[in-house]
C-alpha cells in the first residue's frame, strides 16, 4: 500500500507535475507507471497523451528508443493520413503507400542502459524496443512549460472529431475536464500566492516564484479556452467559480 514518495524519490527536475497532482486529488488515477517487458517485445510508433512530457528510468535491462522531433512524424503518413504502427517496418519504403518518406529525416536513436533516465519533450513521437528483459518506472507529466502544448492538441482533437465523446474517448479528457484540470491547479497555486504554504505533487513544496509563474500560464491558456466557441457551448452554471470569474482571480494574482 505504498505510496510511489515511500518508494523513490522524484527528481527534482520533474517536481511541477501538474497531471499527476491533479488525479492525486480525485484518487481515481494517475499517469506513474512500471512497465516490465522481455527482451524483444516492444511499444508502437506514439506520442505521449495530452502531448505531456515524460521520463522513464530503467531499473534493469536495455532499452532502444527511436524519438522523432515534433512535425517529422507526418513525413511518416500513409496516403491515407494514417502514422504507422512500426517505424523500421519495411513497408515504410514503398513510396506509394508513404509517399513522403523521404523528406523524414532519421531518428534520435538512444541506448537507455540500467540505471539511466531518459527525458522525452512534448510532441516527439517515439518507439521503444527492449533490448533485455527490461523494468522500468515512467511518468507522464504537464506543467506551466508544455500546457500550451496539451491545449493546443486538445483543440486538433476536437477539429479532427467535432464530437465530444468521443474527443474524450481518444485523448481522455474533454474541454469541460480540461477546466477542472486548470481550475484545481489555479486553486492551489493561488494558495500558496495568497499564504504561502501549500504542497506540489508527491509533497514537493512550491516556492513563490514558482506558484506566481505557473498562476501566469494557466491565466494564458484559460484566456484562450473561455473565447473558444466550442467551449462556450458547454454549460458552465454549475461550475464554481465561473471560467471568466476564475481568470479574472489570475490576473489580479499576476
Amino acid at each position: 500500500d505504498s505510496s510511489a514518495e515511500d518508494v523513490f524519490t522524484l527528481p527534482v527536475y520533474f517536481s511541477s507535475d501538474w497531471l499527476n497532482e491533479f488525479w492525486d486529488t480525485l484518487d481515481v488515477d494517475d499517469y506513474r507507471f512500471v512497465y516490465a517487458g522481455p527482451k524483444g517485445s516492444w511499444s508502437p510508433f506514439h506520442a505521449d497523451i495530452f502531448r505531456s512530457f515524460s521520463w522513464s528510468v530503467n531499473i534493469c535491462g536495455r532499452k532502444k528508443w527511436l524519438l522523432f522531433p515534433p512535425g517529422q512524424e507526418d513525413a511518416l503518413r500513409d496516403r491515407y493520413g494514417a502514422l504507422p504502427y512500426d517505424v523500421t517496418s519495411p513497408s515504410l519504403l514503398d513510396a506509394r503507400l508513404y509517399p513522403r518518406r523521404q523528406d523524414c529525416g532519421p531518428p534520435l536513436e538512444v541506448t537507455q542502459e540500467a540505471g539511466e533516465m531518459l527525458f522525452v519533450p512534448s510532441g516527439w513521437h517515439h518507439q521503444v524496443h527492449n533490448l533485455d528483459d527490461t523494468i522500468s518506472i515512467n511518468h507522464n507529466w504537464v506543467n506551466g512549460f508544455n500546457l500550451a502544448h496539451m491545449w493546443h492538441f486538445l483543440q486538433q482533437e476536437l477539429r479532427a472529431v467535432q464530437e465530444e465523446v468521443i474527443m474524450r474517448s481518444c485523448s481522455g479528457i474533454n474541454f469541460e475536464e480540461f477546466y477542472h484540470f486548470l481550475k484545481v491547479i489555479a486553486e492551489r497555486r493561488l494558495l500558496v500566492l495568497g499564504e504561502g504554504t501549500a504542497g506540489g505533487s508527491a509533497g514537493a513544496e512550491l516556492g513563490f516564484q514558482q506558484a506566481a509563474f505557473d498562476v501566469g500560464r494557466i491565466a494564458e491558456v484559460l484566456a484562450s479556452v473561455v473565447e473558444h466557441p466550442d467551449f462556450q457551448r458547454v454549460d458552465t452554471s454549475m461550475f464554481s467559480p465561473q471560467p471568466r470569474e476564475l481568470l479574472q482571480q489570475l490576473k489580479e494574482a499576476v
